[in-house]
């Protein structure tokens, strides 16, 4: 990859990222909270488990993904 294409992806990831933090973090939970919904303990573990669901996948990603382009680029 050339220092163009580097800095194309960065500013597209970068805004996924943001948009993502805004939506899960925020508005989401900021929407919920305005409404007044109380929050059950089987509510809270279905948190729990996408958060853990969500932290896998993202961990699997940053692991896999590299290899592969290491792999194409010798390839």
């Amino acid at each position: 990859m050339n220092d163009q294409e580097l800095m194309k992806d960065t500013k597209l990831y970068t805004r996924w990222a943001i948009a993502l933090s805004l939506v899960l973090v925020v508005i989401w939970p900021g929407i919920m909270f305005s409404t007044g919904y109380i929050y059950s303990l089987q509510f809270f573990k279905g948190w729990v488990c996408l958060a853990f669901g969500w932290l896998i996948i993202a961990a699997l990603f940053i692991t896999i993904r590299p290899l592969i382009e290491l792999y194409k680029e010798y390839k």
